[in-house]
């Protein structure tokens, strides 16, 4: 029996966008880098992960984004991670641009300097990196990796995991945002364990 063969499988065709057809979750961050004019700028993205069990991240971006440009010319970028109740920050980061470039809708997001890196960072984020750039790997259709180093890192005290707390705690007095692509969002606060098998090693 192969995939085709299952009656409940549907086959997309190969021009059918397979991330549309099909929720998927992603943790959701905000991206904060600085322009050419010194002004900080902000993007949510999706596609962002470790890069490992070191302190390297990536994320996906367009190189005609300000994102991408930015980053590249810099060197440094941050990542935020909102808060469920800030999705409204995700939501106005993705603003569009004025024909001068600007992005007004940032004004409304609260943001705080970076120690490590010469960015923006999100207010009362629940976490917090501040990355140095390593590549970009381009060429992945119209769109490019963007990989960096983990140089500063905050976890607000109320999401922080201590040694030996109960994960069900730290959810529940701080929630995880996640994004289920193209068009909704979730807030995770209740979840079980993993089972892993005996003798499982990362």
């Amino acid at each position: 029996m192969t995939l085709s063969d299952d009656p409940d499988l549907r086959a997309l065709q190969p021009d059918q966008p397979f991330f549309e057809t099909v929720y998927t979750a992603s943790p959701l961050v905000i991206v904060g880098t600085r322009e050419p004019d010194g002004s900080g700028d902000l993007a949510p993205k999706h596609m962002a992960f470790p890069l490992g069990w070191s302190d390297y991240f990536g994320f996906v971006c367009t190189p005609a984004h300000s994102t991408y440009q930015n980053a590249k010319r810099t060197g440094e970028f941050t990542v935020s991670y909102p808060r469920p109740e800030n999705v409204l920050e995700a939501s106005l980061a993705a603003g569009p641009r004025d024909d001068d470039g600007s992005k007004p809708s940032l004004t409304e997001i609260e943001t705080v300097d970076a120690d490590a890196v010469d960015a923006p960072a999100v207010k009362d984020a629940y976490a917090v990196l501040e990355c140095e750039l390593l590549q970009t790997v381009d060429k992945f259709g119209e769109n490019a990796l963007v990989a960096g180093e983990i140089v500063g890192k905050y976890v607000h005290s109320d999401a922080y995991h201590a040694a030996g707390e109960e994960p069900e705690s730290v959810l529940e007095r701080a929630p995880v945002m996640t994004y289920l692509y193209p068009d909704r969002f979730a807030s995770v606060s209740e979840t079980q364990a993993f089972p892993f098998p005996e003798g499982f090693e990362k």
